[in-house]
């Protein structure tokens, strides 16, 4: 019965966050009370209120006590003087962990603001970024969000626009020494309080797992992060404990790579029996490491506590791994706003936004304060 119920909040949850991202509920409108929403779908309040709760919690919506629960409203995301167009999203890919909420957002606070929306995948080559931006310019897009291909530098296509003056908006990394609005997460701050969570648990031993870093100022920020707690904790760093050499998740990564990454990170377990905890800079290693702990007969928590970044969602808590969870939402949405103030007006000045980043809890930590053992 409980597992019914579950599931009856979760359908809520989905059917009024689809018709707020549909654009069906818009800003500001009623969505009702607890009673209204529970007669509506025929569920009982409690389960009515658990979806509202949510949506509320997650910032969809906000609840006002004797008159019922809003749409939040977002009025920066509306475009002045009536401006319409092509606006052009490029990513390196969609992730089943990160992207796809944060896509959902371009895509409604685009359309709250009277443009569409035209999506073009790199898949990680910075030659077929370029190629998405030609391709896009080509159409007419009067604006860009670009998540940049990683590497020492950004293309000539992505500087090209900059100089051309084309409204855009880079999300997750900005560009070294040029001032272009940008948007990303607290990734330095995330990783920081990550380990922080993790010393205040009783754990000394801490692993991070993370690919190779080099150029890739996400997983950098996150690693730097991790190494002022250690060094705030008053514990030597010591290069064992960090293994960046795993492949990166990619929806199309071949076998090996999968095989790669996993092997990598049992061979690093076997090595340091003593791991209290590990800190995975991404979600595919952090759910590799539990693959790897059940395989070497340790048990998560009890022996080895697992922390990572971001994961599906939405998803039950009682099988979530704890994460750091970025707020893709506010993301899409900064990153409008930033896009459709320079539509309007080309001198706009150029900002870089940094949205906070919080620490989901789930079953795959646990307290050695008080442990005997610890």
């Amino acid at each position: 019965m409980a597992r019914e119920k579950e599931t009856l909040y979760e359908k809520i949850y989905q059917d009024i966050l689809r018709a707020i991202q549909d654009g069906e509920i818009g800003a500001g409108d009623r969505l009702g009370s607890e009673t209204e929403i529970a007669q509506r779908f025929g569920v009982s309040r409690i389960t009515s209120k658990r979806a509202l709760d949510q949506l509320a919690h997650d910032g969809y919506i906000v609840r006002r006590p004797g008159l019922g629960s809003y749409v939040r409203e977002e009025p920066a995301v509306a475009a002045e003087g009536g401006e319409s167009g092509l606006v052009a999203v490029v990513m390196p890919e969609l992730s089943p962990s990160y992207g796809v909420r944060l896509l959902a957002s371009l895509h409604y606070g685009l359309r709250k603001a009277g443009f569409d929306m035209m999506l073009g995948l790199s898949h990680g080559s910075q030659a077929a970024e370029s190629e998405e931006i030609e391709r896009f310019s080509r159409r007419g897009a009067v604006g860009f969000v670009i998540f940049p291909v990683n590497g020492e530098y950004h293309n000539a296509g992505i500087l090209r626009l900059h100089l051309d003056g084309v409204p855009l908006v880079l999300v997750d990394k900005p560009l070294a020494r040029i001032r272009v609005s940008a948007v990303g997460s607290e990734n330095e701050q995330a990783g920081f309080e990550a380990t922080r969570f993790l010393l205040d648990a009783g754990h000394r031993q801490i692993a991070f797992l993370t690919p190779p870093m080099a150029n890739t100022e996400t997983l950098e920020s996150r690693y730097a992060g991790y190494e002022r707690a250690i060094r705030e904790a008053g514990i030597a760093l010591n290069p064992k404990w960090v293994v960046d050499d795993l492949p990166s998740e990619h929806l199309e990564e071949e076998a090996q790579a999968e095989q790669q990454r996993y092997d990598g990170i049992v061979r690093f377990l076997q090595s340091h029996p003593e791991t209290s905890a590990v800190l995975a800079a991404e979600y595919r290693i952090g759910l590799d490491t539990l693959k790897a702990l059940r395989a070497l007969g340790i048990a998560c928590p009890e022996a080895v506590s697992v922390v990572t970044f971001d994961g599906p969602w939405p998803i039950d808590a009682s099988a979530q791994l704890t994460h750091m969870r970025q707020d893709e939402w506010a993301m899409g949405l900064t990153a409008v706003q930033l896009l459709v103030a320079q539509i309007a007006n080309r001198e706009t000045e150029a900002v870089q936004i940094a949205i906070p980043v919080r620490l989901v809890e789930g079953i795959t930590t646990r307290s050695l304060v008080g442990d005997a053992n610890a």
